[in-house]
């Protein structure tokens, strides 16, 4: 009896979670309606260079020329509310840290090799946190962290967030204890 009567509550408070975490996206997308965020990935062969620009309804967007051997992707903000309804294509494609470390998502969820995902949950700031088995059967998680928003300093025992918080990023939670943690984050390159 006592089993259930958890399971039920376990199941309502979840349901509160997901609801009040998609009525928050819900509302950040209607704020951020007046500023728009994009990243613009430039690829040639020989080089990748990373160029933000910050859009708004007041200001005219500007263009970077590339030549014809040169493909260009617009990389889209990630949508919370859909991830944590398992459709993972705003965080589709690689993300890549200052070492040259790469993570990889599709739309449906984490696809980097050895890296099993097991549980996604978010906390009351709107950070994703997937709880994610490795190769070594240890796990890891990674906190997928919306751009505006701050990495918790209770997360990183009370030290400040040095990551670029105008950009999503993820971060392992092998790496909050580095002490490098602008260089350890993840940024989305590439779609």
């Amino acid at each position: 009896m006592k089993k259930r009567l958890k399971l039920v509550l376990t199941l309502v408070l979840s349901l509160c979670m997901v609801t009040a975490c998609t009525n928050h996206s819900e509302n950040h997308t209607k704020q951020s309606s007046a500023t728009k965020t994009s990243a613009k990935v430039t690829t040639s062969s020989s080089s990748t260079s990373i160029t933000s620009s910050s859009v708004s309804s007041e200001s005219q967007s500007s263009s970077t020329e590339a030549s014809s051997s040169q493909a260009e992707q617009d990389i889209e903000p990630i949508y919370t509310g859909a991830i944590l309804k398992a459709n993972y294509s705003t965080m589709a494609g690689n993300w890549q840290n200052a070492s040259g470390d790469i993570l990889t998502f599709n739309d449906t969820g984490l696809a980097t090799e050895g890296m099993t995902p097991n549980m996604l949950d978010i906390d009351q700031n709107g950070i994703l946190l997937l709880d994610v088995q490795t190769g070594t059967r240890s796990n890891v998680t990674l906190y997928i962290v919306p751009a505006g928003t701050s990495f918790s300093s209770d997360y990183l025992n009370g030290q400040a967030d040095n990551t670029d918080v105008s950009k999503d990023r993820v971060i392992s939670s092998a790496d909050i204890n580095s002490g490098d943690l602008a260089n350890k984050a993840y940024y989305h390159v590439s779609k």
